[in-house]
């Protein structure tokens, strides 16, 4: 992404079902969102450390591409496999009674 006179840090106010409000250069603007751009934007707020988005401002778009989005159920087959890693298991061992 290269950074020009029409692309702006807004800071995230509030996410909807298909839109978003934001803020930025003292303007709080909602930007509507397709349901495709619905799922990535709920993504990336999720895995953000900060409440803030790249946006171009002419075509109010946000740049909010992920390198490897995470989904609940590979987060848990990664939580199993440390708990099994804690308990010093194999997936093999699991269920089975060791003495």
């Amino acid at each position: 992404m290269f950074f020009n006179k029409d692309l702006v840090l807004a800071s995230i106010k509030a996410v909807g079902e298909d839109h978003a409000i934001v803020q930025y250069q003292d303007k709080e603007v909602e930007v509507n969102l397709s349901p495709e751009e619905v799922k990535e934007f709920h993504q990336y707020v999720v895995h953000q450390e900060n409440m803030l988005v790249p946006m171009n401002l002419k075509t109010q778009k946000f740049f909010v591409e992920l390198e490897e989005p995470w989904y609940e159920q590979e987060l848990e087959e990664l939580k199993e496999l440390k708990e099994l890693k804690e308990l010093k298991m194999t997936p093999y061992q699991k269920g089975k009674d060791l003495k």
